[in-house]
């Protein structure tokens, strides 16, 4: 039993490091019959942080974006932004209470974004990349 012990609590270490770095893709959708082009992550990071609203080859977009508890949002508000979600929140606090921007619309998760997004040709969200299909085009795979 000696023995063991040393052997299970490197095994049980050895699993905490692996889970701890698994992370999902997040990718940038939007409607495919909307003209809209690829983005880089420079652009991503204003058009989500509101400093710029428009997307190459789109007029007009509507950011759709997820619920505070929805993890894509906190995997996507980390690699996209460099925010964590609190300063993600603050920063979009700041931006409303100064008139400077409006906040994107807040679905529940992926399922609800992706739907959206597939039935407005104007909208641009982000998902999970597991969740892809044909009924979107991918313009960014965050980094």
């Amino acid at each position: 039993m000696k023995k063991l012990k040393p052997t299970l609590l490197f095994t049980q270490l050895i699993c905490t490091l692996f889970i701890g770095t698994a992370q999902a893709e997040v990718v940038i959708i939007a409607n495919p019959n909307s003209g809209a082009g690829e983005l880089d992550a420079k652009t991503a990071k204003k058009l989500f942080l509101g400093k710029t609203t428009s997307v190459p080859g789109m007029n007009s977009i509507t950011l759709v974006s997820q619920i505070e508890a929805s993890p894509t949002k906190a995997e996507f508000t980390q690699k996209v932004t460099k925010k964590t979600l609190s300063q993600f929140k603050s920063y979009w606090s700041r931006m409303i209470f100064s008139g400077k921007a409006v906040p994107p619309k807040e679905l529940a998760g992926d399922a609800e974004v992706k739907a959206y997004v597939a039935s407005h040709a104007d909208a641009v969200g982000y998902i999970d990349a597991g969740n892809v299909d044909d009924s979107v085009k991918v313009l960014l795979r965050a980094p």
